[in-house]
């Protein structure tokens, strides 16, 4: 059985954490699609410690570090199921 898609108010609210805090702007186009590990807004480490704390903050979620995997963070949309993963 394949993955449900994510919610899309968990996508939007993801879009708008990334956005904040890569300081991209609101005009910076961000979709479903959007790769986060080797596209336009690859992701550094230190990016992706604030975008977790950032996610922990905003879905009031607590992401152990042996739980974070690389293929979460390959798009918008992996990472938002597995937010939704982890809130379930």
């Amino acid at each position: 059985m394949p993955a449900a898609l994510p919610a899309r108010e968990t996508i939007d609210r993801l879009t708008a954490i990334l956005k904040r805090d890569l300081k991209l702007g609101s005009d910076v186009p961000i979709s479903e699609q959007t790769p986060l590990l080797g596209g336009n807004h690859d992701l550094d480490s230190l990016d992706v410690l604030l975008l977790l704390t950032s996610v922990e903050r905003e879905f009031s979620i607590k992401i152990p570090n042996d739980a974070i995997r690389r293929d979460a963070f390959a798009t918008v949309a992996t990472l938002a199921g597995y937010i939704e993963q982890r809130r379930a």
